[in-house]
């Protein structure tokens, strides 16, 4: 599509609104704690996004984030990069080049290229840092998306897709780690990977198992269950369109089953619980005006709310590991709290004119079998017919009467406000919350939720 610079404006202006309506982080005040508004996926000029990167951290800084991850495929933004401007793939619109050369003169640049085209410089995070970074209001961190793909024996491909967080460089794994591995095994070396180049570096490390489901079942619940230490996945991403298939479960919540699946094994093996993160997956900034609702990698429609002491990268860090923040589709809660002593967990939200709001608790049992109910074998349809057997997967389905199951749900009258508490019972492992609001969401793509949606992370009793 051709932007114009009024469809550029026009565009901007319409996701704005929308974020804006659904809310910026408010202060809670919980021992000096405050909840901030962010998420870690995001997409430039630096990889396949489709925005210099001062643009794509405007569209969120503006409209209430607090931080913000800049993880392009296997590259931080450091050194040189220039973008050819002018029609063709992989080039600037001259639109796009000439708005931000408006909005951002100071930082803009651009040289002449031998064949006389002209290339634009695409600035890097330590000059975004200058231009965006203000103490207490709005974070940069350094992120990286490591990309990776790996082929089964029979020839099956799984792409495995990994952000990692305030490390900033490139592991060597990321760029010669082969096509020869299990999925299990390509989360686990690079997961090692980035904890090797943190340990080095002297930092904190944050590694998400990126969009699971995408494109085609390529990470299954056994492969995290086998590699304890990543304690973050994306339970939500608005860039990746998840794949249905006959034969599971198709309810609209997904990536809550993967996790549940995940975390029953865990809890019963005394394991830390994994938690889920919410991002963008931003690849596209100027969509079309009034046709949000169903476009993919659009800004504005996951995040995670984390209540932290600081907004500084290891405070952030530090509140995630401990599970102090919530995932967020669209709604987002006014507050949640977990007390271990006695197993209970709170949570409430706001109430909105015209609609009803539930929340849900959602554990899993003790007795739980090990043993999957079935095992469902999938072919895409819309495959070529000489892709199919790269794409063709088995993914095991667990009984959802002990896994993952609504122990309570409470609704609130039209336009109320809902609190509610769950305290976990002898024969639960853990809970979780899920918040439901009645509205349509940012992304609408195959499972989906179609409804705007909140998760609190899993929490076991001391």
């Amino acid at each position: 599509m051709q932007t114009t610079r009024r469809g550029f404006l026009a565009a901007g202006a319409a996701l704005a609104a929308a974020a804006g309506a659904r809310g910026v982080a408010q202060a809670a005040p919980a021992g000096g704690k405050r909840f901030y508004k962010g998420q870690f996926h995001t997409h430039t000029y630096w990889s396949d996004g489709s925005a210099f990167p001062e643009q794509a951290i405007q569209f969120y800084r503006e409209t209430g984030y607090n931080f913000l991850g800049l993880s392009d495929h296997n590259v931080y933004a450091e050194g040189r990069r220039v973008k050819k401007v002018g029609k063709g793939k992989g080039r600037v619109n001259q639109d796009i080049f000439d708005a931000y050369r408006r909005a951002f003169p100071a930082s803009a640049q651009s040289e002449t290229a031998a064949d006389g085209t002209v290339e634009a410089v695409v600035q890097t995070y330590a000059k975004m840092r200058e231009i965006f970074e203000k103490p207490g209001e709005f974070l940069l961190l350094d992120a990286v998306e490591g990309t990776t793909r790996t082929y089964d024996d029979d020839g099956v491909e799984h792409q495995v897709h990994m952000n990692y967080l305030n490390v900033p460089g490139v592991p060597e794994h990321f760029r010669n780690c082969g096509t020869k591995a299990t999925v299990a095994q390509r989360i686990r070396d690079s997961f090692k990977a980035v904890e090797a180049m943190a340990k080095e570096m002297g930092r904190e490390s944050m590694f998400i198992l990126n969009h699971p489901i995408w494109r085609w079942y390529d990470v299954n619940p056994e492969d995290l269950i086998a590699n304890p230490e990543v304690r973050f996945f994306e339970l939500c991403n608005g860039g990746s369109p998840y794949r249905p298939g006959e034969g599971l479960p198709t309810d609209g919540f997904a990536t809550d089953r993967f996790w549940d699946v995940v975390n029953a094994f865990r809890a019963r093996n005394g394991q830390p619980l994994l938690y889920g993160v919410g991002n963008d997956d931003t690849h596209s900034y100027f969509g079309t005006v009034g046709h949000v609702p169903g476009i993919h990698c659009l800004p504005y429609n996951a995040w995670s709310l984390v209540r932290a002491d600081a907004l500084t990268a290891e405070a952030l860090i530090r509140a995630m590991n401990a599970g102090d923040f919530a995932v967020c589709e669209g709604v987002q809660p006014e507050d949640f709290s977990f007390d271990p002593a006695s197993g209970t967990l709170s949570v409430s939200v706001a109430g909105k004119k015209n609609l009803c709001r539930t929340i849900q608790f959602i554990v899993t049992k003790r007795d739980f079998s090990e043993k999957p109910v079935r095992t469902v074998s999938i072919e895409p349809p819309d495959a070529p017919a000489d892709k199919q057997k790269i794409y063709a997967r088995k993914v095991n389905v667990y009984d959802t009467k002990k896994i993952g199951c609504v122990a309570k749900a409470v609704s609130g009258g039209i336009g109320e406000a809902v609190s509610a508490s769950y305290t976990l019972a002898t024969d639960d492992l853990y809970v979780r919350a899920r918040i439901i609001s009645p509205e349509r969401p940012a992304a609408s793509a195959f499972q989906h939720p179609k409804v705007q949606v909140a998760w609190t992370q899993p929490y076991v009793r001391a």
